[in-house]
């Protein structure tokens, strides 16, 4: 599926987010599919942009398309793509730009949210 400029069947975290994302499943009980979706949401929402150089190593954990999104695909794709447009990102870099986003947002999430008992964190 193909959504301007955002194309993947599905996505290769590199293999530290893989670890955090196994981390952040032992302290909340959250899959890596929902917790990515709530580190898309936190990346986004940082005023600085993800450095591309920092996310390119792929060999953690893969995730296909409709597991990560669920049923919240257009909601969170949309997001996305409306933080692309805002940013003046090109087509071509928007892939990468996802799994910067998704790759940082991990690192952050994992950073302020030691259990369910203060999710609350991600609300401030």
């Amino acid at each position: 599926m193909e959504l301007n400029g955002l194309e993947f069947k599905r996505i290769k975290l590199s293999q530290e987010s893989t670890k955090k994302l196994q981390l952040f499943k032992s302290r909340t009980g959250l899959t890596p599919n929902i917790a990515c979706r709530l580190a898309l949401g936190i990346s986004i929402a940082e005023d600085n942009m993800p450095a591309l150089e920092l996310f390119t190593e792929e060999s953690g954990q893969e995730i296909n398309r409709y597991t990560l999104f669920g049923e919240y695909e257009l909601v969170l794709t949309s997001l996305y793509l409306q933080w692309c447009h805002e940013k003046g990102i090109q087509p071509t870099k928007r892939n990468a730009y996802f799994l910067a986003h998704i790759n940082r947002g991990v690192e952050l999430l994992v950073n302020r949210v030691k259990g369910l008992e203060n999710m609350n964190q991600l609300i401030n």
